[in-house]
């Protein structure tokens, strides 16, 4: 399918923003499906941990809105792109200062850019998106999302060859993600894209073998993993690359290891035949 990318391009420096308060229950209940302990969970006033600020500011656009993949419909903020597939292949974060659960926050999105290139399996858009969290103290967290769109496949797909994942893990946790994970977690950050609940949409439709398992997920526990096993160091700084999609039902493993010098560290994660589907880097103080 060819695309208008002048047209497109209309949409770089579109802006919208919006103020929310950051509630309890969200984040308690997203601690909830990575298995954290009734006892371990946040309170009002406490530090709202690393990628849990993804679980607000979610699109509320009513029903009539709705693409039939189950996103909101495009052409508001972010551009028209008439391909079917969409996914969030990719993020990078900075964490200034902590935002607080309960306090007001703003944030503030940005289409920053938009690119379109042909490759062997058609045409693909590539929107990056910035995103700016705001308190009292100013900035606190600064995010750009990768936002990938692509045609469907003429027909179904199997599950991928994937690459090798790195060795030498110093933290590991396996996962089993099943269906109720994949459902609690769209609902706690509303998230209605088809592939993560609607079996004959994702296999049929956009050709995946499976139910996918959300790429914000495996970051969340990617990242949760390494705070597990250093619960005295602060993150400064994360971004996670999706390698290969990853399905209900296949075990993998939230692993990584620090560098070699000074705070920061490799993550990834892989299934258990060690083929990677998301690799990651952090830094901390």
């Amino acid at each position: 399918m060819a695309l208008d990318l002048e047209h497109l391009q209309k949409w770089i420096g579109n802006t919208e923003k919006a103020e929310e308060e950051l509630e309890l229950w969200p984040v308690t209940a997203m601690m909830a499906a990575l298995d954290v302990p009734a006892e371990d969970l946040p309170k009002r006033g406490d530090t709202l941990p690393p990628t849990a600020h993804w679980n607000y500011f979610v699109p509320r656009v009513p029903q009539s809105k709705i693409d039939t993949d189950g996103h909101p419909q495009r052409g508001d903020f972010l551009p028209p792109i008439p391909l079917p597939r969409r996914m969030w292949a990719g993020s990078r974060i900075k964490y200034y200062k902590p935002l607080i659960i309960g306090e007001k926050v703003t944030k503030t999105s940005t289409v920053y850019d938009i690119k379109v290139k042909e490759g062997k399996s058609g045409s693909l858009a590539f929107v990056t998106v910035k995103h700016a969290y705001s308190n009292a103290n100013g900035v606190a967290l600064e995010e750009e999302q990768d936002l990938v769109y692509r045609d469907n496949p003429p027909a179904a797909t199997g599950v991928p060859e994937r690459k090798p994942a790195p060795e030498g893990a110093v933290w590991s946790r396996e996962i089993h993600p099943d269906t109720p994970l994949l459902f609690r977690y769209s609902a706690v950050t509303f998230n209605a894209h088809k592939i993560h609940y609607d079996y004959p949409y994702a296999t049929e439709v956009e050709g995946y073998p499976a139910l996918i398992v959300h790429g914000q997920l495996i970051a969340t526990f990617l990242l949760d993993n390494w705070q597990r096993n250093n619960p005295n160091d602060t993150v400064t700084q994360f971004s996670f690359k999706a390698m290969s999609p990853l399905f209900c039902g296949e075990t993998f493993k939230a692993e990584g290891k620090p560098a070699e010098s000074g705070n920061e560290g490799e993550l990834w994660a892989c299934t258990i035949k060690g083929g990677l589907t998301m690799q990651a880097d952090v830094a901390w103080k």
